[in-house]
């Protein structure tokens, strides 16, 4: 009796399992590139250069990698916070409920498959008149 042989081809679990990890690396590179923004700021110019050189081919695979699969990170910085975003607000308990407010840094971005959410991100929000975080 011959055997089928078994397809190559990922299943749809395992594929929801790739995206998933795929959205994982993406969430982690933008973290990453919030410290190393920060750490460049301490080191000589020439090194500093360096690592984000470095650090820029990598990102540009993660992008590479996103698009190929459909995927894009959403930077929710300077939009208006609308509790209805697919973001969590880090610090929204220090406003008041009907205080306008805008997103003044993400944390972690939004990621979305074919223009649907997959990974909610996180935020900071501060007063849309000053943009202060509290």
């Amino acid at each position: 009796m011959l055997r089928q042989p078994k397809s190559s081809a990922p299943n749809d679990k395992a594929l929801q399992a790739m995206q998933a990890s795929l959205a994982d690396i993406a969430a982690e590179s933008w973290r990453f590139d919030l410290a190393l923004q920060r750490v460049v700021k301490r080191m000589d110019v020439m090194e500093a250069e360096r690592f984000l050189r470095q650090y820029g081919y990598f990102y540009d695979q993660v992008r590479a990698a996103l698009e190929k699969a459909d995927m894009v990170c959403v930077d929710l910085t300077g939009q208006p916070y609308d509790p209805g975003m697919a973001a969590q607000a880090m610090n929204l308990d220090a406003f008041d409920e009907d205080e306008p407010l805008i997103v003044t840094r993400t944390i972690e971005p939004v990621i979305l498959h074919g223009g649907r959410v997959m990974k909610t991100g996180m935020v900071m929000v501060g007063r849309a008149e000053t943009g202060n975080e509290a």
